[in-house]
């Protein structure tokens, strides 16, 4: 895992754009090497060779179009890493902010790094509430590939999951689907597209 896109990861997360100062880079960087050494990283998936019948429908039917398979998945970083955010909550409130980010960008990066083994051909991870899909789609994850007892991440009513840093998602397989800025929900708001960037690629496009 590349640390320096661990990093860029995490300022993406915070906001920042352009040069970062070193002081902030030295905080980013204690804070991945926190996260790091905190995480109790699990992941489950399912593979359906039958598209679920919740993912037949707009955005989902569009974005895993030609995809013959998809994965159901669930991932968390643990408890222990929301424990000491909050417990920095009250102490440093600056620096939970900055490792709440690092380890947001550090279960996205393992997340990303566990999806190798479905194959290069394999869409990116789509979660509930991506492109306009409805955030609740969520509970259709949990009924059918029940996570709790191998990841320990619980469903709440509200539709919230704990531990904190955790998610689930769809990933298509069979067929390689880039990111989208037409995807996104943010799109008619967003701040990358006025300075000719992306959130996910934040080099400026020539």
């Amino acid at each position: 895992m590349n640390f320096s896109d661990l990093a860029a990861r995490t300022n993406r997360y915070l906001g920042a754009r352009g040069e970062v100062p070193p002081a902030c880079g030295e905080l980013v960087e204690a804070c991945l090497a926190e996260a790091r050494a905190v995480q109790r990283f699990r992941y489950v998936s399912r593979i359906f060779d039958e598209t679920p019948a919740f993912l037949r429908k707009s955005p989902y039917a569009e974005y895993f179009a030609g995809c013959p398979r998809v994965a159901l998945c669930a991932m968390t970083l643990g408890a222990e890493i929301d424990l000491r955010i909050r417990r920095l909550m009250r102490s440093d409130p600056a620096r939970a902010v900055v490792l709440d980010a690092a380890a947001s960008a550090l279960l996205e990066a393992m997340s990303d790094e566990y999806e190798e083994r479905f194959g290069a051909a394999r869409t990116d991870r789509f979660c509930p509430g991506y492109g306009g899909s409805p955030s609740e789609d969520v509970r259709e994850i949990f009924a059918l590939l029940r996570p709790e007892k191998e990841t320990g991440i619980a469903l709440l009513p509200s539709g919230l999951m704990v531990p904190q840093k955790s998610m689930a998602g769809i990933v298509g397989i069979g067929r390689r689907a880039e990111r989208r800025c037409g995807d996104c929900a943010a799109k008619e708001h967003c701040t990358w597209k006025e300075e000719g960037t992306t959130c996910f690629a934040p080099e400026k496009r020539s």
